[in-house]
């Protein structure tokens, strides 16, 4: 098999996959040994090579499985939440809760693994196609909540959903780059009324 058909056997992939996640739950990402996971899999050393190309592209793929399945996670919820026959409610609300406390350390820890997972993608164009779609995915849900919202009057009509949705999902990844270090944070009482500010900017 040449490394252009690293991903024909999708089953023996995944099962390592799932072994490294296994792994860097257990150890962490620097505890996780490539010797565990092969057993953990009860697979060789020789097979994990003939579908990644070391160690770090194997980190990478199980970090981006996880995230693609957190994802679509996320908008399996978004779907059944705002469905036709969901009671929409507020639909603003989703805005709020994609941007406000955003030093809880669940959240800190969901920005840090999603920008592991694009960076990965940069260098990986199977990996950037998963991404890819699965965000597509999400944006479009939530634009078509945005567009519901406006037939409902709770949006203004003048704002694009699709922008919308693009600038929750934006400031989610712009905060990353404020996990680094606390100082860089900003007030949290100043940045949730700076959030009800973008919010209350974008009410009918």
């Amino acid at each position: 098999m040449t490394r252009g058909m690293e991903n024909t056997d999708s089953a023996i992939r995944l099962r390592l996959i799932d072994s490294t996640l296994f792994m860097i739950d257990r150890d962490g990402i620097d505890g996780a040994r490539l010797k565990d996971i092969v057993e953990h899999a009860n697979m060789t050393t020789g097979s994990l090579y003939w579908f990644f190309k070391n160690r770090r592209a194997l980190i990478n793929a199980a970090l981006a499985e996880r995230f693609v399945r957190k994802m679509r996670s996320l908008t399996d919820l978004v779907a059944d939440a705002f469905s036709k026959d969901a009671d929409l409610g507020d639909p603003m609300l989703i805005l709020n809760e994609i941007t406000v406390q955003p030093n809880q350390p669940d959240r800190v820890e969901a920005r840090a693994e999603r920008v592991q997972v694009l960076a990965a993608a940069l260098e990986d164009p199977v990996l950037a196609k998963h991404v890819a779609d699965i965000q597509r995915q999400l944006l479009t849900q939530i634009s078509e909540i945005i567009k519901e919202a406006q037939i409902k009057k709770v949006v203004r009509s003048d704002v694009d959903p699709y922008a919308v949705a693009v600038m929750m999902q934006s400031t989610a990844i712009g905060l990353a780059s404020v996990d680094l270090a606390k100082d860089l944070m900003p007030d949290l009482a100043a940045w949730n009324h700076l959030m009800d500010v973008v919010v209350h900017s974008l009410r009918a």
